[in-house]
């Protein structure tokens, strides 16, 4: 009989054997009883402990005497400590009143018979059957209401944000209000965006730990205040090197992150890593917790996701490794490239300049000798140009002296209202050798209007060649210099 009383007291309470035993002793075998107050959680291993002690104890003291009722019932929880007090006063009034129906307090099976534990036993059943017809009613609408609450905050969630939604704030503008509010002992915040944030992870290989701020939450200035400005939070960012990025959700930037990573309850703390070259979520700490706790989340997600970062940083190596030797080997090869090409471009370039040249040549040859033909041509006109020289004895005419670079003198009589071009027609149709020149008075020094005819205009005047002599105010016998422009 006391077997299977134990045996009903392991199977609904779940205590170990022993525990069993020593909490059916403390309550006279009393199996309804017993399993009612280890249900509510009234008893742990020590009480129970406590309590056989003080059983053995009175037994020791009065061995004649079978009384236990000086033993007393505690409840070391205080939540159940009102509850389990009107449950002692009762038993120490009825169960341990008398000791005809007590079975003594030692390890030894009681004997069979006893028609009051066989109708406990049988009450007891019925009261574990009847919990568990209840727990079966109630189980459909448990299940319903915790759907239910489920839903209402995930949704409840997800709209949140947009009540206090600043589309003009940026992460700049969220440090800079941190800083005024909790002060200038933080981490280091990553001054950027969210996914710049995670390509600087990426690209270094190395942890972000992303802190979404809600101005919304009643413990957020508490959690800033003593988690995220304290020493040891900061310390151990920096000795893990990652990166620290945070923003509030009121604005684009921490609305985009809380949208990405999907946040069900603020405080939020994400850590995310590198694996399978992906960006992935390695650890979320939802809600208010304690530093210490924090930490060692923290520090474990970091240990066993610290391989893989390990992994990727040899597999970034290895690429890097390879991509240098390629990068090395087509330095070599471009640079050999170039040479060859250099070579050939030199000897292309030196074609090309004496094909040019000759071309040079050639052309030079041809205007020299169109410029001999046209000059010939030019001067054969400008001969039909100048008119007979006028007699000696002829009053309206000027002897006109000219004196060439070269040293040579010439001579000829032109009309007072001849144009000063025909004095340079002249000059320029008796020496070969001159072509850009100018006539200059010596005393006083000064230029006559005009130039020397040009090729390529065939001669054509401007209106200061077409000047009268008079109007240049030139004397009979006046000595002209002709001035080589090109010397």
């Amino acid at each position: 009989m006391l077997s299977k009383i134990c045996l009903h007291q392991y199977d609904f309470s779940g205590f170990t054997e022993n525990k069993c035993l020593r909490i059916l002793q403390a309550n006279n075998w009393n199996l309804e009883f017993a399993l009612d107050l280890a249900l509510d959680g009234a008893y742990n291993d020590d009480y129970a402990d406590e309590m056989t002690d003080q059983l053995f104890n009175s037994n020791n003291r009065n061995d004649s005497s079978d009384d236990i009722s000086n033993l007393r019932h505690r409840n070391i929880y205080s939540t159940n400590a009102a509850n389990i007090s009107a449950i002692s006063s009762s038993t120490n009034s009825s169960s341990f009143s008398t000791t005809e129906n007590s079975f003594p307090a030692t390890t030894t099976m009681p004997d069979r018979g006893d028609s009051r534990d066989s109708n406990a036993t049988n009450d007891g059943y019925l009261t574990v059957i009847w919990n568990n017809f209840t727990w079966l009613l109630q189980m459909p609408f448990t299940i319903a209401m915790e759907i239910s609450k489920t839903f209402f905050n995930f949704f409840f969630s997800m709209f949140l944000p947009t009540l206090h939604y600043d589309k003009d704030g940026t992460v700049e503008r969220f440090i800079a209000e941190f800083e005024e509010k909790y002060g200038h002992q933080h981490p280091q915040f990553f001054r950027g965006s969210y996914s710049q944030a995670m390509d600087a992870g990426k690209r270094d290989i190395r942890f972000v730990l992303i802190f979404l701020y809600s101005s919304s939450n009643k413990d957020i200035d508490l959690y800033c205040r003593t988690i995220i400005t304290d020493s040891r939070f900061i310390t151990f960012i920096n000795n893990e090197n990652m990166i620290f990025w945070s923003c509030s959700i009121d604005y684009p930037e921490g609305y985009k992150a809380f949208q990405s990573l999907k946040i069900n309850n603020f405080p939020a703390i994400n850590l995310i890593g590198l694996q399978n070259n992906k960006m992935i979520v390695m650890k979320k700490i939802e809600g208010f917790q304690t530093l210490d706790s924090i930490l060692s989340q923290l520090q474990t997600a970091i240990n066993n996701n610290v391989y893989s970062l390990m992994a990727a940083r040899l597999d970034r190596q290895e690429r890097d490794m390879a991509s240098l030797i390629r990068a090395q080997q087509d330095a070599a090869f471009e640079e050999s490239l170039k040479a060859d090409q250099a070579k050939d471009r030199k000897k292309r370039e030196e074609k090309e300049q004496r094909e040019l040249l000759e071309r040079i040549k050639e052309e030079k040859f041809r205007e020299e000798s169109q410029r001999k033909e046209k000059l010939l041509r030019m001067k054969t006109t400008l001969l039909d140009h100048l008119k007979t020289e006028p007699d000696s004895d002829d009053q309206n005419s000027l002897k006109i002296m000219f004196k060439l670079p070269n040293g040579t003198r010439l001579a000829r009589r032109f009309l007072r209202d001849d144009p000063i071009k025909l004095l340079y027609y002249f000059v320029y149709c008796k020496e070969e050798s001159l072509f850009n020149f100018k006539l200059r008075t010596n005393f006083p020094t000064r230029d006559l209007p005009g130039h020397s005819p040009e090729p390529e205009n065939d001669g054509t005047e401007t209106k200061e060649m077409n000047l009268t002599l008079n109007e240049c105010e030139l004397v009979s016998n006046i000595v002209l210099f002709v001035h080589d422009l090109d010397s």
